[in-house]
C-alpha cells in the first residue's frame, strides 16, 4: 500500500537525502546475518530457529526496501519500515531464543560455552556485542532522518554482523 501522493512526498521529504547506496549498504548486515544464521541452522538445525531466522531476514529486507524505494521512486512506504520491520525482528529473535531454550535443554552447555568463550572467538564476539549496544544507543538517541545517522548506524551494524558471523564462524568449525 502505497499512501496518496500528497501524504508520502510530505513524508519524504524528511528522507530525501537518502540515496541508493545508502540503502545498499543497509542490505549488508541483513547479508551478514543471514550467513550467521546459516551457520548456526547447520549446526543446531532446529525449525522453530529458521522460523525465526527467515522472519528476521524479512524485517531486515524490508527495511532495506523501504530505502531502496526512498531512493529510487521518492515514496516514503511506511509500513515497510515501521509495522513491518518493528513487528517481524523482535517477533523472529523470539522465535529463535525459544528454540534455543526447546532444543537446548539436551545440549552440551560445557561444549557451546566452550567454543563460544575461546579465544579467538570471544574477542569476535565482544566486538560484536560493542556494536549491537552501540546501535541501541543510536536507536534511541538519534534522529532517524538523518542521513549522517543512518551512515554511522548502517557502518556500526555492518561491523557488529561482521564481528558475530566471524565469531560464530570461528565457534562452530
Amino acid at each position: 500500500m502505497i499512501h496518496n501522493d500528497k501524504a508520502s512526498s510530505y513524508s519524504y521529504d524528511k528522507y530525501k537525502d537518502f540515496t541508493l547506496s545508502l540503502a545498499i549498504v543497509d542490505a549488508v548486515p541483513v547479508i551478514l546475518f543471514s550467513i550467521t544464521c546459516a551457520v548456526i541452522g547447520s549446526v543446531f538445525n532446529n525449525i522453530l530457529f529458521s522460523l525465526g531466522a527467515i522472519l528476521t531476514i524479512l524485517g531486515g529486507m524490508c527495511k532495506v526496501l523501504w530505502k531502496v524505494l526512498l531512493a529510487t521512486i521518492h515514496k516514503d512506504v511506511r509500513f515497510l519500515n515501521r509495522p513491518l520491520f518493528i513487528v517481524l525482528m523482535p517477533a523472529g529473535f523470539a522465535l529463535m531464543l525459544i528454540s534455543f531454550v526447546i532444543k537446548g535443554q539436551g545440549a552440551d552447555w560445557n561444549n557451546i560455552s566452550s567454543a563460544i568463550f575461546s579465544f579467538p572467538a570471544v574477542i569476535f564476539f565482544a566486538l560484536g556485542i560493542l556494536g549491537l549496544c552501540a546501535m541501541t544507543i543510536f536507536f534511541k538517541k538519534h534522529d532517524k532522518t538523518d542521513v549522517k545517522n543512518n551512515w554511522t548506524e548502517q557502518l556500526t551494524n555492518c561491523f557488529a554482523q561482521t564481528m558475530i558471523l566471524v565469531g560464530v564462524i570461528i565457534a562452530c568449525y
